[in-house]
Formats: structure tokens, sequence, C-alpha cells
């Protein structure tokens, strides 16, 4: 085999290797991007399930109960409230215990009106609540408001140390992709140093001599973000076969979202890589060259 062949050989198995390497840690940071827009999405489904119980004087006259509703759908914190009526809480409790308690009572449900108010979830937070019913509680026409504090209290401790977490292991990955990345440039970029000094010494200009590798740092990052793209697609349709409920928190634009974030990721840090490799050589002398 000539030089010529060799030289072309173990160009196209640098290029190799360096794109496995990048489509590697690219497809892992998408994973972990998958992960974090999904609790997000799971945690904003709880707080949309987020309701306030408000339970109505009995005397309260209609038209002061629909006035109530409509002062309650104004509000920056209100997602909208259903009326509950004695009867209707009855027949619901019915259900849930199976047998008719109002016999006991001799037909009079002993269960207020009430109103189900749904929160907004920017406001289901345990300060936001507080402060929401409290001034609930200064309402006359109200006798209680109720909600589970506990249960919200619990959510956003668990959900704020998932998100912690979850951005704290992205942001060890992205620095682990970046070494990684830049290693394996520079290891590509090493077997062609000499060739960088040469160009160097003949009187060529840093950006005459940058400009390839730079082109070839982007195809080789747009390559490694098509084939990352696909094994994440590949993990999606898996999920969607095998554990459906898993992507019950998943639509087309969180998925759009963590595609443009591996492709700008794997251009960018290619690009970046490539600058600074080729810069490393360009700036080391003769005798520093045989020893890199």
């Amino acid at each position: 085999m000539s030089a010529s062949r060799r030289i072309k050989s173990r160009t196209r198995t640098t290029s190799l290797g360096t794109v496995i390497g990048i489509t590697l840690v690219l497809w892992m940071l998408g994973i972990q991007g998958f992960v974090l827009f999904n609790a997000r999405a799971l945690e904003r489904y709880f707080k949309e399930q987020v309701k306030v119980e408000l339970f109505l004087k009995r005397d309260l006259k209609e038209v002061d109960v629909m006035r109530l509703r409509k002062e309650l759908d104004l509000e920056l914190w209100s997602a909208g409230n259903v009326l509950v009526t004695p009867d209707q809480a009855a027949a619901a409790m019915k259900e849930e215990l199976g047998e008719d308690f109002l016999e006991v009572l001799g037909g009079v449900s002993p269960i207020d009106p009430n109103i189900q108010l749904s929160i907004k979830p920017a406001y289901a937070q345990p300060d936001s609540m507080r402060w929401i019913v409290d001034g609930l509680r200064k309402d006359a026409r109200l006798n209680d408001v109720s909600y589970n504090a506990a249960v919200i209290d619990n959510m956003e401790r668990n959900f704020t140390a998932l998100n912690i977490g979850g951005l704290v292991v992205l942001g060890l990955l992205l620095i682990v992709a970046v070494a990684l990345i830049n290693n394996t440039i520079r290891l590509a970029i090493h077997s062609q140093r000499f060739l960088i000094r040469t160009m160097h010494l003949v009187g060529a200009t840093r950006w005459f001599i940058k400009r390839p590798f730079l082109l070839g740092g982007l195809w080789q990052g747009l390559v490694a973000a098509a084939l990352a793209i696909g094994g994440l697609l590949a993990v999606v349709w898996g999920i969607r076969r095998y554990f459906p409920d898993l992507l019950a928190f998943t639509d087309a634009t969180s998925l759009a979202a963590i595609f443009a974030v591996v492709i700008a990721a794997g251009l960018l840090i290619a690009l970046v890589s490539t600058w600074i490799a080729v810069g490393r050589y360009l700036r080391m002398d003769h005798e520093a060259l045989h020893w890199s």
C-alpha cells in the first residue's frame, strides 16, 4: 500500500472514530435532556391537579354564588372552578363508599355546597398557596377553605430536588462531553500537525490553515448529531412500544427542542474544539511538535 493510501486510510479511520465518539456523547446528553424535560412536564401535570375546596354557606343565594365564581375566574392564580351541590357531593361519596349513607341521616346531605377551585401551576407552591388560602378565608360567603398543604409541600420539595439533581447531572455530562470531544478532535488533528506546521512555514495565513479543519469539524459534528438523533428516536420508539406510559408527558415540541439542542451542541463543541486544537499546533515550535 502506498504512503498516500495509508494516510487516507488513517484519516478515514480517525474521522470515523471522532464521529462515533461525538455521537455517543451527544446521545448521552440527549437522554439526560429527555429525562429532564419529562420531569418538568410531570411537575406541571401534578401542579395542574392542585385544587382548593371552598365550602359555601348553605343560605347563600344563587346570584351570590355566581358572583363569587366570576370573581374567582378574574384572579390571576385561578385556572377555573366547578360548583358541587350537596346532592352531587353525596352521590360521589356514595359511589366511593359503596353504600348509601344518607339513609342513616334521613336522606339529608350533611355536606355543604362547595366550589372546586383549580390553581395555575405557577402558583401551586407552598408560599403562594398559603397566601391565596389566607385571602379566601376572609370571604364572608365561605364557611371554610381546605387544601392538602402536606402534599403540596412534599411535591415542591421532591420536584426541586429532582430538577436540581437533573441539572447537576446534565452539567457534569456537558463538561465530560466537551472534554471527550475536544480530546477526540485533538487526537484526530495530531496526525496532521506537521502538515499544519509546513503550511504555516510557507506563508499560509492562520485562517487559510484552519478553514478546512473547521469545515471538517462542522461536518463531523453534524453527522454525529444526526446519528445521535437517530439513536434517540430509536429509544423513543422502544419506549413507545414497550413502556408507553413513560411517554405520557412527552410531546413533539419537547422532542424538537431536545433534537435542536443536540444539533447545536454537536456543531458548537466540534467547531470550538477544532479551532483550539489547530491553534495549539500553530503556536508550537518545530521541536515541540515531535514531543506533543
